[in-house]
């Protein structure tokens, strides 16, 4: 298992304190995946919040039902995935596959979503630090697509 204080480095839960780490971390579990391992698939409910304890996730998502397209890479030591698992309609929108053997700490949403609500202070420091790492993989994801296209502009003399 994880400590209070690895929780706290991760993406959202820095500002908690070690009570709410605590009762996290009662519904949480370390999970031993092999390369290869589906994690979550798109489409499935979701049920799990993960974060990366060691190892590397890749997140894709399928275009037109045929090809699964590498959206982003999880590699860094607490970043969280599995993020529907706390927004409506509550389904994975992309599948998290081991990129190599990989550990993951996997926290029970129902439980956190309830002690969200249960806890508003907790629940808006929660969505507050979501809303952020949403929106710096959306500017990462758009650096990634202008580098992407620079790639087939002309070149000027």
């Amino acid at each position: 298992m994880v400590s209070e204080d690895w929780l706290k480095r991760t993406e959202l839960f820095e500002a908690l304190e070690d009570i709410q780490l605590n009762v996290i971390l009662s519904h949480a579990s370390v999970e031993s995946c092999p390369e290869g391992k589906i994690i979550f698939q798109e489409g499935e409910e979701a049920t799990y919040l993960y974060f990366l304890i060691e190892g590397a996730i890749d997140v894709t998502m399928k275009a037109q039902e045929e090809i699964g397209i590498l959206m982003f890479k999880i590699q860094t030591e607490g970043r969280v995935f599995g993020v529907p698992s706390l927004l409506e309609p509550y389904r994975y929108n992309m599948t998290a596959k081991c990129a190599v053997p990989s550990r993951v700490l996997r926290i029970e949403a129902d439980h956190l979503r309830t002690q969200m609500e249960e806890n508003p202070r907790l629940g808006m420091g929660i969505m507050k630090k979501l809303a952020l790492t949403y929106f710096n993989r959306l500017n990462e994801l758009r650096t990634q697509v202008v580098n992407y296209f620079k790639t087939f502009s002309p070149k000027m003399p």
